[in-house]
């Protein structure tokens, strides 16, 4: 089985490697088909995974050697555990899914060779990312996921706003790439491997205090960029310029749940910093809170949902940092399905208003797109955790209570709940404005089976998968936590009267959310809705804040690093050193090269009489 690891990223990297070689000649019909197809073959592949996973749970395959220079070795190597399983899982299958909807959503668009193009290779770096064996090949799939990121937000270049959309996304998120590589040259250093499986217990046996503390700062920061967490959250809103196809990508299967693998992969370097797990505990609460506050007053249908996933995503990581990765990998997991079941759902949407994304001038699509209607209704369901019915409800609230248990838990509780509420509130505020009360207008739009299937294998996905792991004390499966303690440890989890309270609190909170969405839709038809509130519309102003006082901080620091840095350091210090001194070698030489015998006599003997007295002086 090992033997075959190879063939899941080198599928899709294969399709982009055809298209941008041949895709000219092939044409637009066979290459779309053709990138399709990819992530499809991985899939199966990772099917057979699955069903051999009981016999063979890690599979490791070392390819390459590309080199070895000292103790430091660059290998290709790939390695597949029940957590690397899952994700490649949601890269691979919700990959070919968004693939398979593309077919019609982007029929006769400009640049769709180089669309499909990106959209294959971000899934090979997806892949390699999520399968690599050590932190130089993870870092290779980081940056390609990276600039996939940058070239698809940008699809639509030729409007000023979309590719600047892609550079900020570009630019934000480097800060976090800068900062993990820096991370990873600390830990081999230290610890003289790149190699995961080697570098993780060599931490927790050999533990270097202050190399950890900064080195787990740094990957933190890399972590948090990529995942779209507070502060270095500015980034993803604006990223909807791209079809929503790549949001659904972006938002779903790739890209951002990045940083939430990289957290849960390296957790013994976090749990190796005191202290380190609680402040990941507080940023993750604090930005599901802050993200949930953001959409409430949101008006354009995908900015709604890029707010959900950073509030989400937040969730995930309080999971991680109260030591329930488990529950964070089976958010991650629920959550790509209903995000990418609603970002593909409101591009139909889009194109039915025609290309308008206010949802203050939609409504009534219900009768209109009855199948829209009802698997829309399923990912919002599951993003806002209706009780027992969506899949939303046993990952998210198990991570709600959970957190109960953890230090300084009544604050990162009552944070997270505070979340769930808002959650509710702006989920149902959307799906009351776009499909309930009157028809607002809208262009006929028929949906084919190639965006259908897609949509209901997502929408049942939304509501099941959920039954993976009913919460504690409850008749039914407890499959999930048990199936990966062995990788990641047992899990926290509240029990008796006290599970059976917070349960009771998470599901009436949610209600009480639902009820103020129906409120919050009337009162936006009515003109007084919260989006007046400008100071949630404009996210608490912390963009603006940002594009005020970050270029200036940081074209300061770029011309330091030029003029200083650059031109003082090292083209007037040390490479105009070196020509000063080739130019005075040059003119003592061709002071002696003048064609006077007599000159050339005195330089031997002057050469003579040194040669002589070192013989003298010498032993």
């Amino acid at each position: 089985m090992a033997d075959w690891l190879w063939l899941i990223p080198g599928f899709p990297l294969l399709g982009a490697l055809i298209n941008a070689g041949f895709g000219q000649r092939l044409g637009v019909p066979v290459v779309k088909r053709l990138a399709a197809l990819m992530p499809l073959l991985s899939s199966g592949v990772i099917l057979i995974l699955w069903l051999q996973h009981a016999a063979h749970p890690d599979l490791t395959d070392r390819i390459w050697t590309w080199m070895t220079v000292g103790s430091f070795v660059a290998r290709i190597g790939l390695h597949v555990d029940a957590v690397s399983l899952v994700m490649i899982s949601i890269a691979a299958f919700v990959g070919f899914l968004i693939h398979l909807y593309s077919q019609q959503f982007l029929a006769g668009d400009y640049g769709e060779r180089r669309y499909y193009f990106y959209l294959n290779l971000f899934v090979g770096g997806m892949l390699i990312l999520t399968m690599a064996d050590n932190l130089l090949l993870l870092y290779l799939g980081w940056e390609t996921v990276g600039l996939c990121s940058y070239a698809l937000v940008a699809h639509w270049y030729r409007l000023r706003k979309n590719a600047w959309a892609g550079r900020k996304a570009f630019v934000v998120t480097r800060i976090g790439d800068m900062t993990f590589a820096i991370g990873i040259f600390l830990l081999f250093a230290q610890y003289h491997t790149l190699d995961i499986q080697r570098l993780l217990p060599m931490i927790q046996a050999q533990p270097a205090p202050s190399v950890l503390l900064a080195a787990s700062a740094l990957v933190l920061i890399g972590a948090l960029a990529k995942s779209a967490q507070f502060p270095l959250h500015l980034w993803l809103p604006d990223s909807m310029a791209g079809p929503s196809t790549v949001s659904a990508l972006i938002h779903a299967a790739t890209m951002v749940t990045a940083g939430v693998y990289l957290s849960i992969r390296l957790l013994p370097l976090f749990a190796a910093v005191p202290g380190m797990l609680s402040v990941i505990a507080l940023l993750g609460a604090w930005t599901a809170f802050y993200a949930a506050s953001c959409g409430l007053a949101q008006v354009d249908i995908k900015r709604v949902l890029a707010y959900s996933t950073i509030s989400q995503l937040g969730y995930m990581f309080l999971a991680v940092g109260i030591g329930a990765p488990a529950l964070g990998l089976f958010h991650l997991l629920v959550h790509a399905c209903f995000k990418a079941l609603l970002f593909m759902a409101a591009g139909a949407v889009i194109s039915i208003y025609a290309e308008d994304h206010d949802i203050r001038h939609m409504g009534g699509l219900k009768r209109q797109q009855p199948l829209l209607r009802w698997t829309f209704l399923a990912g919002i369901s599951a993003l806002a955790a209706v009780p027992v019915i969506s899949a939303g409800f046993y990952s998210k609230d198990a991570i709600i209570d959970a957190s109960w248990l953890a230090p300084h838990g009544i604050l990162l509780y009552t944070l997270a709940l505070a979340g769930a509420l808002l959650t509710a509130a702006y989920a149902f505020r959307l799906y009351f404005l776009v499909f309930e009360g009157e028809p607002r207008g809208g262009e006929p739009y028929r949906l084919g089976w190639g965006m259908k299937i897609p949509l209901l294998i997502l929408a049942i996905a939304s509501v099941g998968i959920g039954w993976l792991q009913f919460p504690p004390g409850w008749p039914g499966p407890h499959l999930w936590l048990p199936w990966l303690q062995r990788e990641l440890g047992p899990t926290p989890e509240p029990t008796g009267s006290l599970a059976a309270i917070l349960e009771a609190v998470g599901a009436m909170v949610t209600l009480v959310g639902i009820g103020l969405g129906y409120l919050a839709a009337r009162w936006e038809r009515q003109g007084r809705g919260l989006s007046r509130i400008t100071f949630l519309a404009q996210a608490w102003h912390l963009d603006a804040l940002a594009l005020r006082f970050l270029p200036p901080v940081l074209y300061g620091a770029a011309t330091f690093l030029r003029q200083g840095v650059e031109g003082l350091l090292f083209r007037s210090a040390i490479l105009g050193g070196l020509r000063e001194g080739l130019q005075w070698s040059g003119v003592a030489l061709a002071w002696g090269e003048n064609g006077l015998i007599s000159r050339y006599v005195a330089f031997m003997l002057l050469g003579l009489l040194l040669l002589v007295l070192l013989l003298w002086g010498g032993p």
